[in-house]
């Protein structure tokens, strides 16, 4: 695993991100149209941080938003270029200290970031000075599968087994970020859910930590991990039968709109 600080980099994950964590197109669809019109009043640039191969951004940027992309990642910015060589301006940066002039954008996007990040609230700092004010933050934490919350115990448990807690400055939970924004004088919104089709099973979940395809496994040794696995393994086979006729739903795409206030404080 590559780490700039406390920070995640996606390096190791460039040649699987898109496989692994794919929208259907026309989740894809329901999305963009959702984020453009969150976004309709922002006058000059958005930027993303943590663009990663372009999931969220090259929908936007194919339906017109004027786009900056950023990461911390020169592997997963290689794989966007390689997709859709100049759709719009790349960075490589960490989202603690952007390198962009107050005021440059008028908005931004953070899909899946706020967990990665050694310091959260430096990102959001961050966000708040390079975005003018009362622009638009849109943010998503990313969901893991619903099916009464079962993905959701089936990862505690075997972060449990293998001794993974989150790690200080991380953001697990968008309801901490409202609170931060509504203090600093912003308004918050959550967007309508946006439904997702793409159920999996029990197995599907605990193959994706047995394989390290998930960012909080890369932490460990190989039998660290499939120890940890195998102990969730055992936990849904007896409580629900094969993990492989153990359907789990898919949870909607749900993001947060933040509107900052007009006035720096």
């Amino acid at each position: 695993m590559t780490q700039h600080g406390d920070s995640v980099s996606f390096d190791r994950a460039a040649g699987f991100y898109d496989a692994t964590r794919r929208l259907s197109p026309q989740v894809s669809a329901a999305q963009t149209a959702q984020l453009r019109e969150a976004l309709r009043d922002v006058s000059g640039l958005t930027l993303e941080i943590g663009v990663g191969t372009g999931r969220v951004a090259l929908p936007l940027a194919a339906a017109g938003q004027r786009l900056v992309g950023v990461d911390i990642s020169s592997a997963m910015l290689a794989a966007l270029r390689d997709k859709s060589p100049g759709a719009f301006p790349l960075v490589q940066a960490d989202a603690t200290r952007l390198p962009f002039r107050d005021g440059s954008f008028g908005g931004a996007v953070v899909a899946h970031v706020l967990h990665l990040v050694s310091d959260w609230r430096a990102v959001v700092g961050e966000l708040r000075r390079v975005v003018r004010p009362g622009g638009v933050l849109l943010v998503t934490r990313g969901a893991q599968r619903a099916g009464a919350g079962l993905h959701a115990e089936i990862t505690r448990r075997a972060r449990a087994a293998a001794g993974w807690t989150m790690p200080p400055g991380r953001l697990d939970d968008l309801t901490e970020l409202d609170a931060h924004m509504r203090a600093a004088g912003g308004e918050v919104t959550s967007l309508p859910a946006i439904p997702t089709d793409y159920p999996g099973t029990a197995d599907d979940a605990l193959r994706a930590i047995e394989t390290n395809l998930m960012s909080w496994t890369w932490d460990f040794t190989d039998e660290t991990r499939v120890a940890a696995a195998h102990e969730a393994r055992e936990w849904v086979t007896q409580t629900y039968g094969d993990p492989a006729s153990v359907v789990i739903a898919s949870a909607p795409v749900q993001w947060r709109r933040y509107r900052l206030p007009e006035v720096t404080a």
